[in-house]
């Protein structure tokens, strides 16, 4: 059914919730409107019906999300550097893809978070040359090209998550040859920012998890403990 919950599980990052969205028509994402506020509901109706889908369906696994963390929240619209606006002392993020979206809620304490999902694709090799750092792209030089797209795709998926949890602090765009992300086989990774702004120091965690269709990963950020910001 469309808008129905997909799955709902505690990642190491917070509370993640995915949602099926229903094919692309004109009125699909009125299906869920009626779990929705009143100025979600407005704002919902003044998007094109593919945006209209993707944003219900991200707000309908947000709430579900807050529901579950024992949270309540009013209208759930958005920043003005485009993130969902969430109630004080919580932090959260949406993503999606074709027939997926998925959210991301956690409590604050000075962290935020970002979640991405990506389906698994045919590989693409203009997508290594834009988003991987010459370093990163040395350390895939031996792999299989299944392994290495694996591998690009995995780390694309990972700095956008890290952008996302990032971008409270910096607001700013963060080009993708400002971050190195090294994945590690247990689901976590390291990721080394160079950031041109010279903002921070920051704590960064990454976690990852693939399957075969989807790529899903997470992110949080903090200011390092003595930073001034």
């Amino acid at each position: 059914m469309p808008f129905s919950i997909l799955f709902q599980r505690e990642l190491p990052h917070g509370l993640c919730v995915g949602v099926r969205l229903p094919e692309p028509s004109e009125n699909a994402g009125e299906l869920a409107l009626e779990q929705l506020g009143a100025d979600e509901r407005a704002h919902a109706a003044g998007l094109p019906f593919r945006r209209r889908i993707t944003w219900v369906g991200g707000r309908v696994a947000l709430h579900r999300a807050l529901e579950r963390a024992g949270q309540q929240a009013g209208a759930i619209l958005a920043t003005e550097r485009g993130a969902p606006s969430l109630p004080p002392g919580i932090a959260g993020s949406v993503s999606h893809k074709e027939g997926l979206a998925v959210a991301l809620v956690a409590p604050a304490a000075g962290w935020r978070v970002g979640i991405d999902i990506e389906r698994m694709r045919v590989p693409r090799a203009e997508i290594e040359r834009h988003v991987l750092t010459e370093g990163e792209r040395q350390e895939l030089t031996a792999l299989r090209q299944e392994e290495r797209w694996r591998e690009v795709l995995l780390r694309f998926s990972a700095k956008e998550a890290v952008y996302k949890a990032l971008d409270p602090f910096v607001r700013r765009y963060v080009s993708f040859q400002e971050v190195t992300v090294r994945p590690e086989p247990q689901g976590g990774g390291r990721v080394q920012l160079a950031l041109k702004g010279g903002e921070g120091p920051f704590q960064v965690e990454m976690g990852w998890e693939i399957d075969e269709q989807f790529v899903l990963t997470t992110a949080r950020v903090t200011l390092s403990k003595g930073s001034g910001g």
